[in-house]
C-alpha cells in the first residue's frame, strides 16, 4: 500500500488533471482486484498516496470517482467498437454481432461498471454529475449508432440505437451472473449445475445477432 505523502494542493490545470488521473488509476486497480466494495474512498486515497480529505478536492464521492472511471472506459470501448465495425462488411450481420460482442467482452472493467450503474454509481452523487454522465453516454452512443448504421444501410438509425441500447442492457444483466463471487463460482462449476452457467461470448453474440436480424 502506498503511504500518503505530504500533500501539496494542485493549483494549475495540469496539476489538477494529474491528481485526478492518479486517483482514477488507484480506483481502477482496486476495482479490478476487489470490485466496487474494495474501491472505497479511503482505499483509493491510500493507494494513490492521498488522504481521504484531500480526495474531496477532486471528487465529491467514491461513486463520482467510479463514474469518471466509467467515462474513460466507455470512451475506449466506443473507440474500439467504431474501429471494429468499420472493418466489417456491409450487412454482414453475423460479423457485426461478433464485433459488438468481442468489443464488450474485451473491456471487462467497462462491463462491470455498466452492471452497477444504477445500483451503485448513481448513488451519492449530485444531479449535475448524473446529467454530465448521461450527456456523455448519449454523445458516445451516437457515434456507435452512426458506425452501425453505416454497416446496416437498410436499418433505420433509431433501430440501430435500440440495438446498441439493448446490448448495453444485456451486459448489465448478464455480467453479475457470469462473474459470480467465489462460492457461487465453485457451485456453478459442479456438473449438476452446468445448465445454469452462462457463456457470455456465445450468448451475447447470439442475442445481438437476433436483435440485428430483427431490424434489417
Amino acid at each position: 500500500m502506498t503511504l500518503a505523502q505530504p500533500f501539496q494542493r494542485a493549483r494549475k490545470p495540469e496539476e489538477i488533471t494529474l491528481r485526478r488521473e492518479q486517483l482514477l488509476a488507484a480506483a481502477a486497480e482496486l476495482f479490478d482486484a476487489e470490485g466496487p466494495q474494495g474501491a472505497g474512498l479511503n482505499a483509493i486515497a491510500a493507494r494513490a498516496g492521498f488522504t481521504k480529505s484531500n480526495v474531496y478536492r477532486y471528487f465529491e464521492s467514491r461513486e463520482q470517482v467510479l463514474l469518471e472511471l466509467f467515462r474513460v472506459e466507455f470512451a475506449a470501448l466506443v473507440y474500439d467498437m467504431v474501429a471494429g465495425l468499420a472493418e466489417t462488411q456491409t450487412s454482414d450481420v453475423a460479423a457485426i454481432a461478433e464485433t459488438i460482442t468481442a468489443t464488450f467482452l474485451g473491456r471487462p472493467r467497462c462491463c462491470a461498471l455498466i452492471a452497477i450503474m444504477s445500483s451503485t454509481l448513481e448513488q451519492n452523487v449530485s444531479e449535475a454529475t448524473i446529467v454530465g454522465v448521461k450527456t456523455f453516454v448519449s454523445e458516445q452512443s451516437a457515434r456507435l449508432v452512426d458506425a452501425l448504421t453505416a454497416r446496416l444501410p437498410s436499418a433505420a438509425p433509431a433501430d440501430c440505437a435500440w440495438v446498441i441500447s439493448m446490448a448495453g442492457t444485456l451486459i448489465a444483466g448478464m455480467w453479475p451472473s457470469t462473474n459470480p463471487p467465489p462460492s457461487a463460482r465453485a457451485v456453478l462449476a459442479r456438473a449438476e449445475f452446468a445448465h445454469l452457467r452462462i457463456d457470455p461470448a456465445r450468448n451475447l453474440a447470439r442475442t445481438v445477432k437476433a436483435l440485428l436480424t430483427s431490424i434489417v
